[in-house]
């Protein structure tokens, strides 16, 4: 039965080929699961998807689409399966035998013309191969794992830098509108200073106050064309691609936040760090087994050996058997270093569990700290500075002000709403961060009752 079964190995091996989709679906779905996204495999859809999503404005969905497809760091670790993917192929094939030829001439007449031919194979090679099997298999889900949490780190960089270039692109907005408001208070500055209502001092204060806004705004205009570069090139693009669009607003926090409990839970059974170096520890204990399995059994090769001799027509044929004796070495040294092994991957899974459990707790707490601060500009102090703006018109009108007073109350209030810019961005930047720290997306917020 058992030279049945290695025959049966033998030949199952000896057709064995590298398997292309089975690795490649359970990544995607690994990360459709973490993102929402589809992974493509063919490269004309993906130029063909790539193209269509760029003729529209980008979106925080629409960029981390084309990062997945495109992002060419990204696609260069996808292929880490296929490496993954060739070395389980690889654990399944047995060695090639050897054949050994010896060809001995004669020195003298009456000497024998001599030739012998040797085949020999690794007899053990084929008991273990189940066990080889196993832990390229068990190397190969590692990969799928390492890669799928590539993936899910792009994707969180990417809509972290959505949401940065987003508030960039307002900010610069309203700083035209500082600007703008500025340089109107300069120019009535100049003029009343021809008429003789003001004085120098008020007037190099409008004009310094002008060209300091006016330097701030091209500083951020500056800032808005790096962050841009920066998204350009974590979704891979080049050439005319380079020239897309954003959506310039940032999203609407929501009006009420999800239940965030059981967040630590969550994040250890999800998070893909976590799983790896679960899988790792796993990898190690296996491949402790197979080497206590095998530690006193040496190399065994058995064979067939034919000599003939030429002139007194000699021939012998017979198997061989070579063996190795485990008397010096074994594997000790290797046992040893698989068991530090062990209980260096348990260690490392323990600290991996502890720090995600940790890692959630903060980004929890940041998030509900940002969603307090966006709550206490959008509730109190943008109405405040809306209530400053209305009570200066009225008293402009009434004459009881002038206008560079106005004016200084309005660019208060734009100032505000730049701060509440910056606000909602660090509110939607700490959810990505929790989404990350979390392994997946966020429950969404449930709707209040009627």
């Amino acid at each position: 039965m058992r030279l049945a079964a290695a025959a049966l190995a033998v030949a199952c091996a000896g057709c064995a080929t590298v398997p292309r989709d089975a690795a490649g679906d359970r990544v995607a779905r690994l990360v459709e699961e973490r993102t929402g996204e589809k992974l493509l495999r063919d490269d004309a859809e993906v130029v063909r998807r790539v193209s269509e999503l760029l003729q529209r404005d980008l979106t925080e969905r629409s960029a981390v689409q084309i990062a997945l497809l495109n992002n060419r760091d990204l696609q260069a670790t996808y292929e880490e399966i296929g490496i993954a993917q060739a070395d389980l192929v690889q654990a399944g094939l047995l060695k090639n035998p050897s054949l050994d030829v010896s060809l001995r001439f004669p020195e003298t007449s009456a000497a024998i013309f001599n030739t012998n031919f040797e085949l020999v194979a690794d007899f053990l090679n084929a008991f273990f191969l189940p066990l080889r099997q196993k832990l390229a298999a068990e190397q190969l889900t590692a990969a799928e794992l390492r890669v799928a949490g590539q993936a899910f780190e792009v994707a969180g960089k990417v809509r972290r830098q959505v949401y940065a270039l987003q508030a960039l692109q307002q900010r610069v907005q309203l700083r035209r509108k500082v600007l703008q408001a500025s340089a109107i208070s300069a120019e009535l500055a100049e003029r009343q200073r021809k008429a003789g209502n003001i004085g120098e001092l008020e007037l190099e204060t409008e004009r310094g106050a002008h060209e300091q806004t006016r330097l701030d705004l091209a500083r951020e205009e500056l800032q808005l064309e790096v962050e841009r570069e920066k998204l350009t090139r974590l979704l891979g693009l080049w050439g005319p691609q380079v020239e897309w669009k954003i959506s310039a607003a940032l999203p609407e926090v929501p009006a009420q936040e999800a239940a965030l409990e059981h967040m630590e839970t969550l994040a250890v059974s999800r998070r893909l760090d976590v799983a790896g170096a679960r899988q790792d520890a796993l990898l190690v204990e296996h491949a402790l087994e197979v080497a206590r399995q095998s530690r006193f059994v040496g190399a065994v090769e058995v064979g067939v050996d034919r000599e003939e001799g030429a002139e007194l027509g000699v021939r012998v044929i017979g198997p061989t058997l070579h063996l190795e004796l485990p008397i010096f070495d074994q594997r000790q040294a290797l046992l040893a270093r698989l068991e530090a092994q062990q209980r260096q991957s348990r260690r490392r899974l323990e600290a991996v569990s502890v720090d995600a459990r940790s890692e959630v707790r903060a980004a929890r707490l940041a998030l509900l700290s940002q969603r307090q601060v966006v709550d206490h500009y959008k509730k109190v102090l943008l109405p405040i500075r809306e209530r400053t703006v209305a009570y200066a018109q009225q008293r402009y009108n009434a004459m009881l002000i002038g206008v560079f007073q106005l004016l200084q109350v309005k660019q208060a209030e734009i100032e505000a709403y730049t701060q509440y810019l910056e606000a909602v961005r660090d509110y939607w930047i700490a959810r990505v961060d929790l989404e990350r720290a979390a392994g997946g997306p966020l429950p969404l917020p449930q709707e209040p009752r009627p």
